[in-house]
């Protein structure tokens, strides 16, 4: 799991430059992060045409975009709103040491 500060999970956003549903998901984000948890998350994105990021692309067996991995979840094409929230709390909960 990729952690960032304080224990919130960190959000891979793959994408790329002529990804037209891209564009509503990577508002979608900057609008939980705002409204929900204080803009304390990270979001990275990764544009899936730039050669640097094959890697990471291999990594988590990136096919198509929008992709989004969060903590253990990834989340592919048919993004939803509910869907990004519970694997963000999800990553939280996993997470914590008990």
């Amino acid at each position: 799991m990729y952690e960032d500060i304080e224990g919130y999970p960190k959000i891979l956003f793959f994408s790329s430059d002529h990804c037209a549903p891209c564009v509503p998901i990577e508002n979608l984000l900057k609008k939980i992060n705002i409204n929900m948890f204080g803009k304390k998350l990270v979001i990275e994105k990764i544009n899936i045409e730039k050669k640097e990021n094959i890697n990471m692309i291999k990594k988590f067996t990136v096919t198509s975009v929008p992709t989004l991995v969060i903590a253990d979840k990834k989340i592919s094409v048919d993004v939803q709103e509910e869907d990004i929230v519970d694997a963000i709390l999800s990553g939280f909960i996993s997470s914590i040491e008990l």
